[in-house]
């Protein structure tokens, strides 16, 4: 489920279509969830069903960018609560951030399922364990909680 990536930048008519069809998807997969059709993507995003599939040739490559977008947030989020000089403080903003953007993100979790070998899902775990642990240390979190 790899995005090929092009080295060359892209010309600026692409990056706003490329930035609209991700602002439609990841709008339409958290109304629809994975079952959300690609030409519905490409109508909200106001392009042509092949502008998505030149980007995205599988459906599963345009979800996995939409997630990769989500676990970059999680992770900000999760760096954030590990700069906390307060292990409890970080633990408990982290919980609310990473809540806040489930509860926004409707059924966008469900796509989740589909990128759970990306390397951005592993440091999202990664990054929470640490949080997770640090706050045990500090007395923070009961010892049976897990990442």
């Amino acid at each position: 489920m790899a995005v090929t990536t092009d080295i060359r930048p892209l010309r600026a008519d692409a990056q706003r279509n490329l930035g609209r069809v991700l602002d439609a998807a990841a709008e339409v997969l958290a109304e629809r969830g994975p079952e959300a059709s690609v030409d519905e993507i490409a109508r909200r995003a106001g392009v042509g069903h092949a502008t998505v599939f030149r980007r995205f040739p599988t459906k599963d490559q345009l979800i996995a960018a939409v997630a990769r977008e989500r676990l970059r947030q999680l992770c900000e989020f999760a760096e954030t609560a590990l700069a906390n000089e307060s292990a409890e403080a970080g633990f408990h903003d982290f919980m609310w951030r990473a809540a806040e953007l489930h509860v926004h993100g409707g059924r966008l979790h469900e796509c989740f399922d589909h990128c759970l070998e990306l390397p951005e899902h592993a440091e999202v775990l990664a990054l929470a364990a640490r949080i997770v642990e640090r706050a045990q240390a500090a007395g923070a979190v009961r010892a049976d909680v897990t990442a």
